[in-house]
């Protein structure tokens, strides 16, 4: 089982209630489109950056996972019309292996 984390930090805190409105309709899609049980949240005491993170049982779904969102219209859309909400660079994913 494999969790992967998409970190990304808000330009200021003027941002943060467009980046937490963004955040929510980004789940909504990614959930209702691609069958995911994405969540997503924000960190406390501190930048008050915006985590995402959904489950899967191979590296080679999130892979796949990855090539379909980027040939997705609507979601490069969405992406395109937040991009200035967040700091250049601030963008990070991890991917934690469960190994039980």
């Amino acid at each position: 089982m494999f969790r992967l984390i998409r970190t990304a930090t808000p330009k200021t805190a003027a941002d943060i209630n467009a980046a937490l409105q963004f955040a929510a309709e980004m789940t909504s899609y990614l959930n209702r489109t691609y069958s995911l049980n994405v969540k997503f949240g924000v960190e406390q005491f501190s930048d008050s950056r915006i985590h995402w993170h959904f489950e899967s049982d191979s590296l080679d779904k999130i892979t796949q996972l990855h090539t379909k969102l980027l040939q997705d219209r609507e979601y490069c859309g969405m992406v395109n019309k937040a991009r200035d909400l967040w700091v250049v660079g601030g963008l990070k994913d991890t991917v934690i292996a469960f190994l039980e």
